[in-house]
């Protein structure tokens, strides 16, 4: 019998997806992942026929995750499944080697439809990732969800392990990518646009 795993923190979330997967592929037996420190090991120790996997984990940045699984592992089919703006987050997953994006609003029936592709071995893009929007780089897409959440330069430097200088000139080029004026603009763009949780 084929596996899939689905990788999400929340248990919860974790289980229904696991339940609804199960129910919809009943010859493929869907386990479940925390994303603990094993989370590696999870994706990369078993030729899963397919991997779902929540973007925020709980200390590490979910494309990071996706790119050392794909240099490890490049034949494991990944879907990214995750609360962020599927505009900014869905072109930069799938440039990391995702087969597919799914938004955790969209109605479960599009989840169980983006599997069904990905068994075929197809990729989905779906037509948000083709609008024309502001292009950011994966660092300024970082910087500027920390800013949303509230942190200042220097957190932002201490975490990114970078100078608070280089913060700075992140955010200066968000303002100018974004045609904002001040932080408190980009602070704003930044929630509407769900660069946060």
């Amino acid at each position: 019998m084929r596996e899939a795993l689905v990788i999400d923190d929340h248990p919860i979330v974790r289980h229904g997806i696991a339940d609804l997967l199960q129910k919809a592929f009943p010859d493929i037996k869907v386990r479940e992942s925390q994303g603990g420190t094993a989370l590696m090991d999870d994706i990369c120790g078993h030729p899963w026929a397919f991997v779902v996997l929540d973007m925020n984990l709980p200390g590490r940045d979910g494309l990071d995750v996706l790119k050392k699984a794909k240099a490890t592992c490049p034949n494991v089919p990944i879907i990214v499944f995750s609360l962020y703006s599927e505009e900014q987050y869905a072109a930069r997953a799938l440039r990391a080697g995702a087969k597919a994006y799914v938004s955790k609003d969209r109605p479960p029936e599009d989840l169980l439809d983006i599997v069904k592709t990905v068994l075929r071995g197809g990729r989905v893009v779906s037509s948000s990732v083709m609008l024309s929007r502001p292009q950011l780089s994966d660092r300024e897409v970082q910087v500027l969800s920390m800013l949303t959440k509230g942190m200042s330069g220097k957190e932002i430097a201490r975490l990114l392990r970078i100078h608070e200088k280089t913060v700075s000139t992140y955010r200066a080029r968000l303002l100018q990518k974004l045609h904002l004026r001040t932080i408190v603009d980009l602070i704003r763009y930044g929630a509407k646009e769900g660069f946060v949780e």
